[in-house]
């Protein structure tokens, strides 16, 4: 009988075999279907940061340190964490009211 390996995705932590795991920018194993989910959700922040207004400020919160900084749209410096100078950055929304942040709260590309 051979033997399978199973390795646990970091992030929905289910069970895949070899082919179906990768790792992420971070080093840790995640299944393709969450590595998909993320490379989605990351370029959708890069088209959020393109299309601002030139002199706009964006607010982003580093995900390993959690620091809050704002970078003006059309700056020269790299976008990076002046903490950490990690690369791995959210994008800070502004809800219109507690209804926008509900139906952000429950959609499903944020499903673990």
């Amino acid at each position: 009988m051979p033997l399978t390996s199973l390795y646990t995705c970091s992030r929905c932590k289910k069970e895949f075999n070899f082919d179906n795991i990768k790792y992420d920018s971070d080093n840790r194993l995640i299944c393709v279907e969450c590595l998909e989910k993320q490379k989605a959700i990351e370029k959708k922040e890069k088209s959020k940061l393109e299309k601002a207004e030139e002199g706009e400020a964006i607010n982003f919160i580093c995900v390993s340190c959690r620091f809050k900084f704002s970078v003006r749209k059309g700056s020269p410096k790299a976008v990076k964490c002046p903490y950490c100078s990690k690369t791995r950055l959210m994008l800070v929304k502004k809800y219109k009211d507690e209804n926008d942040l509900i139906k952000d709260a429950s959609d499903p590309r944020f499903d673990y």
